[in-house]
C-alpha cells in the first residue's frame, strides 16, 4: 500500500513539474510595434524658396497661416477636404504620427533614417515637386506646386524599406510609382487627401 502512494505521489510531482514547466515554456507576449500608427497629421505651411528644388533652401514667412490635415486611422482625410495650393509657391510638409496611446512617434522614423523613406504619389506628370527637409526620410519637406492641375488625390506612404535597400535610393526617388520595387518593404503610412493645385 505504501509503494503505491509512493508511486501515485511521484507520478502527482512528476506531472505537476511537466505542467509547470510547459507553461513557463509559452511564448511571450509579443511587443507591441513601436512604429504602430493611430491618428497622424499633416501641417502645409507656405515658406520663401530660394534656388532650384534640390540644392535650394526656404526661409520661413512670418505669420504664414499653417493648414492641418487630420487623417483617421485608416490614413483617410475628413470626408469632403479639399486643399487649394497656388502655383509658383512652396509649402513646409511636417509629419506629426502618434501611436494608439496618443503619444508623438514621428522620431522614431527620423531615428531610423536608414530604414525610412517618404513617397508622394498621385500628382498629374510635372505639377508637383518635393524636396526632403531631413534625412532622406520626409517627416518634414517641401511641396513644390509648380503648374496649376485638375483636383487629385495626393498619397503619402511612409516606406519601412528592407535592410540594404536605401543606399540605393536617391531623394531624386520622392515619387517613384515603381515604389515596391525600388523600396522594398512595408508601408507604415498611407495617407491621402484632395489637393488642388491652382494659378
Amino acid at each position: 500500500m505504501n509503494k503505491l502512494r509512493k508511486h501515485l505521489l511521484l507520478g502527482m510531482i512528476a506531472l505537476g513539474v511537466m505542467t509547470f514547466a510547459s507553461c513557463s515554456k509559452e511564448d511571450p507576449v509579443p511587443e507591441k510595434d513601436q512604429e504602430e500608427v493611430g491618428k497622424t497629421i499633416l501641417l502645409l505651411q507656405e515658406v520663401d524658396w530660394h534656388g532650384d528644388f534640390r540644392t535650394g533652401h526656404a526661409d520661413a514667412i512670418a505669420n504664414a497661416p499653417i493648414d492641418t490635415i487630420q487623417f483617421d486611422e485608416k490614413g483617410n482625410a475628413p470626408v469632403g477636404f479639399h486643399l487649394h495650393l497656388h502655383t509658383g509657391h512652396s509649402y513646409k510638409m511636417t509629419l506629426v504620427a502618434r501611436d494608439y496611446a496618443g503619444r508623438e512617434i514621428q522620431q522614431t522614423f527620423l531615428e531610423r533614417a536608414d530604414i525610412h523613406q517618404a513617397v508622394i504619389l498621385g500628382a498629374p506628370a510635372g505639377a508637383i515637386d518635393y524636396t526632403y527637409g531631413d534625412e532622406q526620410v520626409g517627416v518634414t519637406g517641401y511641396l513644390h506646386i509648380v503648374k496649376s492641375a485638375s483636383t487629385f488625390t495626393l498619397q503619402y506612404l511612409m516606406r519601412h524599406l528592407n535592410p540594404g535597400v536605401k543606399a540605393g535610393v536617391t531623394a531624386d526617388d520622392w515619387n517613384n510609382a515603381d515604389y515596391q520595387q525600388k523600396l522594398a518593404g512595408a508601408t507604415d503610412l498611407d495617407l491621402k487627401f484632395e489637393l488642388h493645385p491652382v494659378d
